[in-house]
């Protein structure tokens, strides 16, 4: 059976400089670890095409990279504070795949990145005080490079730093609570209707949910009844666990650096095993 394993990063975990502690060391080291153990790094895009069976061929020995929250830090540099220099995400790839040659061919990670212009700022205000670091002007030249592809992380995040949420009774901090097709509508077309504007003519048709889990009615209603409405081809949790032929559509399983295991891993030796239990 072919099992991929989803990996995911955080450009703004920026807590030291060590791998433990700092998602840009981790992802540098650990593509180095998937191509010594003799995995190819191809487009999530490619990995949905295989599973909804519109790509041949199987993805045995393969990986997908995604990004979250579409923090800045993905697609330029950023002299941190207290850290030094931090080298972006799309970067780091880059730098791999010069590295890697003919060997790394389809190499592309995605970003999931949060629609909503004031919940973005709201979120940076809390979250990143004093700095910037989650505007969309990068969006289309990451769309545009290859390296790297835009898609849906929601309106709003369904963040607590932001006063007024798609959520109908404004209660925050879960996507849980988003049960509803108006909710969903506000926090995965409206977003998606915003960010396509931005990375025009593309259309941003994969989803990931903020903080993973998710309610029954978006995943268990909303995105497979209502395909029309969002035209989203397939949705993304983050607990864990290899995407299969029998994953669930929309709740497709991630593993996440700097996550405990099975939801993720912290450690260059976690990771070696989730690479090996794909094997």
């Amino acid at each position: 059976m072919t099992k991929i394993p989803i990996l995911t990063y955080h450009s703004h975990r920026v807590l030291g400089s060590t791998y433990e502690t700092n998602d840009h060391i981790a992802l540098y080291h650990d593509l180095r670890t998937v191509h010594a153990h003799g995995f190819k790094v191809i487009s999530l895009r490619s990995v949905v095409e295989w599973f909804l069976g519109t790509r041949d061929g199987s993805p045995q020995n393969c990986t997908a990279i995604t990004f979250d929250d579409g923090c800045d830090l993905d697609w330029v540099d950023f002299h941190h504070p207290q850290h030094g220099l931090i080298k972006n995400f799309s970067a780091i790839l880059e730098a791999f795949q010069n590295e890697a040659g003919d060997n790394q061919p389809y190499l592309q990670a995605s970003s999931f990145v949060i629609g909503s212009p004031v919940a973005r700022r709201l979120i940076n205000n809390e979250s990143l005080p004093g700095l910037d670091l989650l505007n969309d002007y990068w969006w289309k030249f990451a769309e545009a490079s290859g390296i790297l592809k835009i898609y849906n992380h929601s309106w709003d995040h369904n963040h607590p730093a932001v006063d007024a949420v798609c959520q109908k009774d404004n209660g925050k901090g879960s996507f849980e609570n988003i049960d509803t097709f108006q909710e969903c509508q506000c926090e995965v077309f409206q977003s998606a209707v915003f960010i396509s504007e931005k990375i025009h003519p593309s259309w941003p048709d994969l989803f990931a949910y903020p903080y993973g889990p998710s309610s029954d009615y978006i995943k268990g209603i909303y995105f497979p009844q209502f395909i029309e409405h969002h035209r989203t081809l397939a949705a993304f949790g983050a607990s864990g666990g290899y995407l299969t032929k029998g994953s669930f559509r929309w709740n497709l399983p991630r593993f996440v650096s700097g996550a405990s295991p099975p939801v993720g891993w912290r450690t260059k030796d976690e990771l070696m095993e989730i690479l090996d239990g794909a094997k």
